[in-house]
């Protein structure tokens, strides 16, 4: 009987973390952690959030030029906004693989 009551218990435990870890949103699953490898071998860009576009984000850096990266749905990105210091991985076809807020 008390073998049973545990794994009961267990069971039902196991079944509310499970819901909890599908119950992230969108942007929760997307949140930007670049990898070792976009870190050593993509190129990064930093500077302020311009504008943003359904298929791009401005950044314009610290000497006054702005550059337009590519997203796409497979873009891990923080909730960033016009104004928002960020860094952003960049592949060699312009795509943003990670875009990351950073802390000033």
């Amino acid at each position: 009987m008390r073998m049973s009551t545990v794994l009961m218990l267990t069971a039902v435990m196991a079944m509310q973390l499970t819901a909890a870890g599908c119950a992230k949103n969108v942007s929760e699953r997307r949140a930007a952690s670049p990898t070792m490898g976009e870190r050593i071998s993509q190129e990064s860009v930093k500077g302020r959030v311009n504008e943003i576009g359904t298929k791009y984000v401005s950044i314009r850096n610290d000497d006054g030029e702005s550059r337009r990266i590519r997203v796409d749905d497979r873009t891990k990105m923080d909730q960033v906004v016009v104004g928002d210091h960020v860094k952003a991985y960049v592949t060699e076809d312009g795509y943003a693989s990670t875009i990351q807020r950073v802390v000033d």
